[in-house]
């Protein structure tokens, strides 16, 4: 089945980030989101939301030094963040409407590394007693993705494919935006040079 729309997800936690998302258990702060046109190479829609996590003590610095320095994030502006099912919903009522397509899901999700679907939003859907959308059962890897692609084991980041590519980094971007847009940077020159 060939999809029209790439949906780039992308999560912070409260805690650890990179190669350990999710190892710490640590709840959701931050749920980004990307649509990208793969037929019109461009991106449609950018959607960034600060979620509140059920269990902060509003006396207690909940966040890691790595949320408040690279993701600029505050206690105060998580604590007055949607839940994380009402995010979740907001995406799922917007790919329902734009981008099914007769009933046919015209879409895949998109993830910087499986961490993002396996370790935090599955495991935290379950702890709090709701459900993920079916289609966040199956997603597509953009790393693993991009080696196979191109033939290359030596990708660790997104920065390392934007520098295989000769891409620039978008620099003007606060980083959760950032790092989703890279991702669509990547995604629309691998449908270019024809994955």
């Amino acid at each position: 089945m060939t999809v029209r729309y790439a949906v780039v997800v992308y999560v912070v936690t409260a805690g650890l980030h990179g190669e350990n998302l999710g190892a710490d258990e640590q709840e959701v702060v931050l749920f980004s989101w990307l649509v990208v046109d793969l037929v019109n190479t461009k991106v449609v829609v950018v959607q960034q939301h600060l979620v509140k996590p059920r269990s902060f003590d509003v006396n207690e610095n909940f966040l890691s030094d790595t949320c408040r320095s690279i993701f600029q994030l505050t206690e105060e502006a998580v604590k007055n963040g949607q839940a994380l099912e009402n995010v979740i919903e907001e995406l799922d009522q917007f790919v329902k409407a734009k981008l099914d397509s007769e009933g046919s899901r015209n879409f895949c999700l998109v993830t910087d590394s499986q961490l993002h679907l396996r370790q935090v939003l599955h495991p935290e859907a379950t702890k709090k007693n709701f459900s993920l959308p079916d289609y966040f059962c199956s997603f597509f890897d953009l790393r693993k993705e991009f080696r196979m692609f191109y033939h290359t084991d030596e990708i660790l980041s997104i920065q390392d494919m934007l520098n295989y590519l000769a891409i620039e980094a978008n620099e003007s971007a606060e980083a959760t935006n950032r790092h989703v847009q890279d991702m669509a940077k990547v995604i629309i020159r691998m449908v270019t040079d024809g994955k």
